[in-house]
């Protein structure tokens, strides 16, 4: 049994274990094997947007990533779902991939469908026939998502007996530019939710399932911002809501906002506004 069919024996059973639609496709793009039908959202939102279609221009810049990379590649579409690539080397310099996916990250989200809506000029009346086959997308759990491409670039990397990644070159990954504004987005409602804990970078790149330099980059790419001073910029918005919507002392605004302590809030504080909490707090009320 050559090698592309030991791959189709395998890609079965990883499909048939774990639920996730797979596509074996070519150098070109080209579909060799599907491991599942496609989904009717995909179907409709492909022939609603016509010659306007992301889908093939999508799936062929995630397979550029993961060649790229040699690694796998996680990334997410317009249509507010995820995939991810992993490449095959099947002879000297030829390279079939793997396409994994759709898949979503959470329950659907009619905002979803009007953000499709309004970016590609799509008629109202699918509104609803989209929503309905929004819920039938596998729901995974971001974490998951990332376990799921490491043990699908596993099964590869043990098939066609590859060496071992060099670290150098899968930390080129985090500089690649994904589209990934829903994952930005999803991270974003996160932090809005949990600023006031001990809240780190890596925990919300676990929650969205990257990796955390990929994650920073990303963020500070989508939103100018980094991680840190958006985490910041949130708190101290918070703060200022406190100060002067409420009679608590500084010590309990420090701690409902997620600062170590009261000396630290007053700092950043001060930097950011140019004036001490006290001095916010008796100018504006």
């Amino acid at each position: 049994m050559d090698l592309l069919e030991r791959l189709k024996e395998q890609l079965f059973y990883y499909h048939n274990a774990t639920s996730i639609p797979l596509e074996l496709c070519d150098e070109n793009g080209n579909t060799i094997q599907s491991f599942s039908s496609e989904f009717r959202y995909c179907t409709m939102v492909r022939e609603a947007c016509g010659d306007r279609s992301f889908c093939g221009r999508m799936h062929n810049e995630g397979a550029d990533q993961s060649d790229e990379i040699e690694d796998g590649y996680i990334f997410s579409c317009p249509a507010g779902l995820v995939h991810f690539v992993v490449p095959v080397k099947i002879a000297d310099g030829e390279v079939c991939h793997i396409l994994a996916g759709p898949i979503a990250m959470e329950y659907p989200d009619i905002s979803v469908i009007d953000n499709v809506i309004r970016g590609y000029d799509l008629s109202l009346d699918i509104r609803q026939r989209l929503y309905a086959a929004l819920n039938t997308i596998p729901i995974v759990e971001p974490v998951r998502i990332q376990h799921l491409c490491k043990l699908l670039f596993a099964l590869v990397d043990n098939l066609t007996g590859n060496p071992p990644i060099n670290e150098t070159v899968l930390s080129s990954v985090y500089d690649m530019p994904p589209v990934a504004i829903p994952i930005v987005q999803k991270a974003v409602s996160y932090i809005d939710d949990h600023y006031h804990e001990a809240l780190r970078l890596e925990h919300v790149a676990a929650y969205v399932g990257l990796n955390p330099s990929y994650f920073s980059t990303v963020f500070k790419r989508e939103l100018n911002i980094n991680f840190s001073n958006y985490l910041t910029q949130k708190r101290i918005e918070e703060a200022c809501k406190l100060l002067l919507r409420s009679n608590l002392s500084l010590s309990d605004i420090a701690n409902e906002t997620g600062f170590e302590s009261q000396s630290y809030f007053s700092q950043i504080f001060r930097e950011h506004t140019g004036m001490s909490p006290r001095e916010y707090r008796k100018k504006n009320s």
